[in-house]
């Protein structure tokens, strides 16, 4: 009987004297687990993170940490809890031999600010680190316990999270040959959201050169709207509105709260969130935290910092398709009235302009009120947005690049197409992965993913992704399809009519 070959491992020497245990696999150096702040549970529950103390000797980075805690994506009323507490952890892919310093990019993954984990397969490294990047991923807390206002918390402590884990890696990132100064986050739905929210926080200017926003969900809370979403969390779990009462609810208590509210939207509506969140739990503008909401931080924030404005770059987008991923499984595709469409115009405060232009033009006139209603909901969720994001990069950064992904998956019955969500096994190469195909299908074109990852990784080297940089007058829009194409042209013309949300 033929006996496996022992692993072999590698090390990493941090800053403060600790070495970290790794695996060398293909070639490359991967450290998983990594923690940069300590469990966010017990006393420190509800408070910002607090680092990781250092150690002495040689500390296993060989296996995920758990992911925060959650519910799988379909979840019944006695589905157990996914993740555990230990979850504010990165992991690393670098190159073996790098010889020089290496670009890093930082991923901030999505799931609606209540669910997801840095270790879905999907968002495996190795790609990465094969094109010259030091990849780390970030976990940071979901859910309540980052995102639900609690008085006498902090706000947004998920962000805090992230801000924390930058802060670790342009303190260590060199142990992997990374190069502090060249460092792009990207992210994509709540993680572009999450990351449009560090583009206006103070606290995490500096952290970052570039950033790359994947469909951005920016809409964020008001006081009230987290009010609102506080009382509905507390309500449904049976607990108190307050600190103390979360803090000692069970935690499946809270979790099926947070989970029947995202996906009941009839039930949020009952319980005072309006139809306008497409998600219970979002970041807060608090004023302190978080100053104002995020197109409109980032803008105060770069007019009164010009010289550190002009120092990032931005590269966003967005997909065709977005809302598909989310009506087509549900039924609302085909089963949306005109009654649907005009309460999410209400509850937006959509012109009423707007609105009837879109039932004049989205699909000639002849739309279902389920297409007109995505194509309304991708608009202001996402589409809007990134070329809000785009417009005022343009002015006030360093550059500005702007894509479009426009390739059709057949899956759901051929009715996929570019939906939110299905450019990231492109992005990363990822193609074969559980994830990747049920976005895909059987047959992904491998040409489509080698030009999308390569062109992000070029955006992390240089801050040229090879296409011309958008500006007010020349909108250059790299459009990934089943060809790709840039095009500088005016843009859809019903996204001229957003003033994107903030």
């Amino acid at each position: 009987m033929t006996q496996a070959a022992p692993a072999a491992y590698c090390e990493a020497v941090l800053d403060h004297g600790g070495r970290l245990r790794g695996r060398v696999e293909a070639g490359l150096r991967v450290f998983r687990g990594i923690p940069y702040a300590q469990a966010p549970f017990g006393a420190l529950r509800f408070q910002p993170p607090a680092p990781q103390p250092a150690w002495q000797g040689v500390r296993d980075a060989l296996a995920f940490a758990p992911a925060a805690p959650q519910l799988p994506r379909v979840a019944h009323a006695h589905t157990p809890v996914v993740g555990g507490p230990d979850c504010l952890a990165l992991n690393i892919w670098a190159p073996t031999d790098a010889g020089r310093p290496l670009p890093v990019m930082v991923w901030v993954h999505g799931g609606g600010f209540f669910r997801g984990a840095a270790s879905d397969p999907l968002y495996d490294g190795a790609a990465w680190a094969r094109s010259g990047v030091v990849f780390v991923s970030v976990q940071y807390r979901l859910g309540i316990d980052g995102f639900l206002q609690i008085p006498g918390t902090p706000d947004n402590r998920g962000l805090l999270d992230i801000v924390a884990a930058l802060q670790w890696v342009r303190r260590h990132i060199g142990a992997w040959n990374g190069d502090a100064e060249r460092v792009t986050v990207f992210g994509q739905s709540a993680g572009a959201g999450a990351l449009a929210c560090l583009l206006g926080m103070p606290q995490a200017q500096g952290l970052f050169q570039r950033a790359i926003l994947q469909s951005p969900s920016v809409a964020c809370q008001t006081p009230v709207e987290a009010a609102a979403a506080r009382e509905a969390v507390a309500a449904l779990a049976g607990v108190a509105p307050e600190r103390e009462a979360l803090a000692q609810a069970p935690l499946p208590a809270v979790l099926h709260a947070v989970h029947r509210l995202a996906v009941d939207p009839a039930l949020r509506r009952r319980m005072g969130l309006g139809g306008r969140q497409f998600f219970p739990l979002r970041p807060v503008v608090d004023g302190q935290v978080l100053p104002a909401s995020p197109l409109v931080a980032m803008q105060q924030l770069w007019a009164a910092q010009p010289a550190q404005a002009r120092a990032l770059q931005i590269l966003v987008g967005s997909n065709a398709d977005e809302m598909r991923l989310y009506h087509l499984p549900t039924g609302l595709w085909d089963q949306a009235t005109d009654a649907h469409v005009d309460a999410f115009a209400e509850d937006a405060e959509l012109p009423t302009a707007l609105v009837a232009t879109y039932r004049a033009r989205v699909d000639g006139g002849r739309a279902t009120p389920g297409a007109l209603l995505a194509a309304l909901q991708a608009d202001y969720y996402y589409r809007a947005p990134a070329l809000g994001i785009a417009l005022l990069a343009s002015r006030c950064t360093g550059g500005a690049h702007r894509y479009s992904f426009e390739w059709p998956s057949l899956q759901a019955g051929g009715r996929l197409g570019a939906a939110h969500a299905v450019e990231l096994p492109f992005v990363f190469a990822n193609l074969r992965t559980p994830q990747g195909l049920e976005f895909t299908g059987p047959s992904p074109p491998p040409a489509l993913s080698q030009a999308m990852h390569r062109c992000w990784a070029r955006f992390a080297e240089s801050g040229d992704p090879g296409w011309p940089a958008f500006t007010e007058r020349e909108a250059w829009t790299m459009r990934f399809g089943t060809d790709q194409a840039c095009t500088g042209q005016p843009d859809d013309a019903l996204l001229q009519l957003w003033d994107a949300p903030t």
